[in-house]
């Protein structure tokens, strides 16, 4: 009788080891998933038990220069004065992403955009100067409209003209060594009128500054 051949079975050896490391690198992920997600737990609940609040905007100042309205052109040098003010006692803010425009009505007049970032400490402030251009394309904006138009060119011959400005900008919170957050805000400051008394060429802001209204 021949001897019958002896089987070994090297899966059960070999499955064994590859069965136990795939548990492990189950368990480390799995770790490190419940890790991230108690940071960005409390990560949360220290923001929000900070609450920053948003910057204020306020308009200080407009003047204008080398104003004219005509059939054909719009010419004029625009200034605006912002003051803006970083209220947090533990968070600074740093402004930027900052697009500026002048309106008349409807009408956008005039548009800038600020390149350099504006940092506030904490519970600060800091005055911004923007200067605009008077766009010569407006004017045919305006042409589209004879009623704006008129309009535009009654309230200067009456000595005031009402401009809104309204910005878009990105804030970004910092608080020590957690992470920055951020936010983006449309800002409208409305009803700003200028007089042009008792040269019909250059404006000034008439009373003592507007503040503006923010809006996520």
């Amino acid at each position: 009788m021949e001897p019958q051949p002896i089987h070994t079975n090297t899966n059960a050896t070999t499955s064994a080891p590859n069965s136990s490391a795939f548990g492990i690198i189950r368990r480390l992920t799995w770790t490190f998933v419940l890790l991230f997600l108690l940071l960005t737990v409390i990560i949360s609940i220290a923001w929000s038990v900070m609450d920053p609040h948003q910057p204020r905007f306020r308009v200080s100042t407009i003047s204008v220069s080398n104003f004219n309205v005509s059939d054909s052109d719009l010419k004029g040098v625009l200034e605006v004065e912002l003051n803006i003010t970083n209220p947090n006692k533990k968070v600074e803010i740093t402004v930027d992403q900052f697009y500026v425009w002048v309106f008349y009505s409807s009408v956008g007049v005039s548009s800038a955009i600020l390149l350099p970032p504006i940092y506030l400490k904490r519970s600060s402030d800091k005055g911004v100067k923007i200067k605009f251009s008077l766009e010569n394309s407006s004017i045919t904006k305006l042409g589209h409209n004879k009623v704006l138009y008129n309009d535009l060119v009654k309230d200067w011959n009456k000595g005031i003209v009402n401009f809104d400005v309204k910005m878009m900008v990105r804030i970004v919170y910092e608080a020590g060594i957690l992470p920055s957050r951020e936010k983006f805000l449309d800002i409208y400051c409305g009803n700003l009128d200028v007089g042009f008394v008792p040269t019909k060429n250059t404006g000034k802001l008439l009373g003592i500054g507007k503040d503006c209204h923010a809006e996520i």
